[in-house]
């Protein structure tokens, strides 16, 4: 197995496993690990009343929103009176999983240290500038800055001055994931020792009316896999990873809570908003994911899915895990956390790629709530309503997005 040696960029092992050391959530159900990892066991339901804007006229009335959520007294001096939902968010996240991975007492921990996040930026903010605009309130052009998509990496790298390699990920619903994915190449490739990745969202009026406008939207609230599913719910947080050299992390005495095995990132080429009836594109990425992380389709028994709870999308990603894990999907469970928190668009596979990781780690698979009635095309065990202890040596994650981008994530347990 080649080492890196952490004096360039032109060494690349893209099998050598990177170990996860630093958690971080904020979410509907909890905005910490211990309530986030307390509500998958429970099957906690943090799909409530849209209170954060007018629904007249809507399909849906629902939404996630993050509630309760208390910052630290050093992020609320550094955001004072300016912080978008977007940095409170990403930086809470990020704080929870910097500090579970002990990362200030490392020295020179800022040198080859970077981040990448998924974010599509801060539209409310850019909402509050043109309402305020439009009713001649003072409005410093500044706001605007918290619109850019690198609002949260911005953020996340000044707080903790952090000098490494930098970059924003926008797939649509993967970003998160994807981030996820880059990160770890970063690793492997040299450009940094320790990443901060993952994914944030903040809720918009754009993004919930044109999720309407679409007729994604459900008018209840979401079922994926369920024969009677009607759509989306939205919602927002941030999830947050610290991935590491694995060398690294074992050199400094680290608490290792799971490994990053792989990833797989395709296009399915198909459509702007629909996915591959078949799921071309995504069983592509996962076996993509399984070849990086030298395994095989019997190595994997529980798979976060994307499961959105719309007709096409939960039919064409069973479809596609049926076709590649052929006679083994019916010993593989397949559950959607969205059940219970909503689609949070770009911080998606990163809330839930922090969901398998406490999975594979706490050797459950979390449930797909609100299920009653199954559907003919969605035969792979959802885990209905109740989560399941398993056994559990790898788990896989997945997201799909619009335009037909793909990512897949395997993560391990830490041995």
């Amino acid at each position: 197995m080649n080492t890196n040696n952490n004096t360039g960029n032109n060494t690349t092992n893209i099998h050598r496993p990177i170990a996860i050391t630093g958690l971080g959530v904020v979410s509907p159900v909890g905005n910490n690990i211990a309530q986030f990892e307390q509500a998958l066991l429970a099957g906690t339901n943090g799909i409530t009343k849209n209170n954060f804007q007018d629904t007249e006229g809507y399909t849906s009335k629902v939404c996630g929103q993050v509630k309760n959520l208390e910052l630290s007294d050093d992020i609320n001096q550094y955001l004072g009176r300016k912080g978008s939902d977007l940095e409170k968010f990403v930086l809470s996240a990020t704080e929870q999983a910097w500090q579970q991975a002990n990362l200030d007492q490392v020295a020179d921990i800022n040198e080859r240290t970077g981040v990448i996040l998924g974010s599509g930026g801060s539209i409310h903010g850019l909402e509050c500038f043109i309402k305020n605009k439009v009713e001649q309130a003072n409005n410093a052009p500044s706001i605007l800055l918290n619109y850019s998509p690198d609002t949260a990496g911005t953020a996340v790298a000044n707080y903790y001055k952090l000098h490494g390699p930098r970059s924003s990920i926008m797939t649509a619903c993967s970003s998160g994931a994807t981030a996820i994915g880059f990160a770890a190449d970063m690793i492997r490739t040299g450009f940094a020792d320790v990443m901060v990745t993952g994914g944030v969202e903040s809720l918009s009026t754009v993004t919930i009316s044109g999720f309407n406008s679409l007729g994604a939207m459900s008018e209840t609230t979401p079922k994926p896999f369920d024969a009677e599913r009607d759509g989306i719910a939205l919602g927002e947080g941030a999830g947050i990873l610290i991935l590491e050299d694995l060398e690294h992390a074992q050199k400094r005495g680290a608490n290792i809570l799971a490994i990053f095995e792989g990833y797989g990132f395709t296009g399915d080429g198909h459509h702007m908003t629909a996915p591959h009836p078949e799921g071309e594109g995504m069983i592509r990425a996962m076996q993509s994911a399984l070849k990086e992380a030298n395994l095989t389709t019997t190595d994997i028994n529980y798979i976060n899915a994307h499961g959105t709870g719309t007709k096409l999308n939960d039919k064409s990603e069973s479809a596609a895990v049926s076709q590649l894990f052929g006679a083994h999907a019916q010993n593989i469970s397949m559950s959607s956390t969205k059940s219970m928190i909503g689609h949070t668009l770009s911080a998606a596979g990163a809330i839930e790629a922090v969901a398998s990781c406490l999975a594979v780690k706490g050797q459950f698979a979390p449930p797909t709530i609100n299920y009653k009635t199954p559907d003919e095309n969605c035969t792979i065990d959802p885990v209905p309503n109740v989560a399941k202890p398993m056994n559990l040596d790898y788990v896989m994650s997945n997201s799909l997005a619009f335009a037909g981008n793909n990512t897949s994530l395997i993560f391990s347990k830490a041995s």
